[in-house]
């Protein structure tokens, strides 16, 4: 795959943070349930499923909370002491709450069933996805009907 076929198989994000939060939980969202199917087309349990994709999402949020605790004690010294503390008591309260996100991430179990009830209705699913792409206006062909709806 050349670089810019990499660039164009990327979905676009928001350039607002919190937008973007919600474009990157959609994408997750979508790759969940793809994951889910591979699984159950593998022959998987959905139990099994679960367990292997709520390892890997607490693992990323896991991951998050390593490079968060590397900021404790990096409050610019420019800004005194007071300031130093008040950064590292909001590290503290982030790193808390990582552990608690981790911990409820890992814990949520279920996803796989709900996965393959909706993959069962197959083209429905992709139409009202589709439908709600163009909704959001993000549909890629601009506005134009896709192979799948024809």
């Amino acid at each position: 795959m050349t670089a810019g076929e990499q660039e164009a198989a990327q979905q676009e994000v928001s350039v607002d943070p919190r937008q973007r939060m919600g474009d990157y939980q959609t994408m997750a969202v979508n790759a969940r349930m793809k994951i889910h199917a591979v699984l159950a087309a593998a022959g998987l349990e959905p139990d099994e499923a679960d367990e292997l994709v709520c390892a890997m999402e607490a693992g990323a949020v896991a991951g998050a909370h390593c490079w968060a605790e590397e900021l404790d004690g990096c409050a610019p010294e420019a800004r005194g002491t007071e300031y130093g503390e008040g950064w590292d008591c909001g590290v503290d309260r982030a790193l808390d709450v990582l552990v608690s996100t981790t911990d409820s991430a890992y814990r949520q179990r279920g996803r796989a069933r709900v996965a393959k009830a909706l993959l069962i209705g197959g083209e429905i699913l992709a139409n009202r996805l589709a439908a709600a792409e163009r909704a959001a206006g993000a549909s890629p062909g601009g506005g134009e009907e896709s192979d799948r709806e024809r």
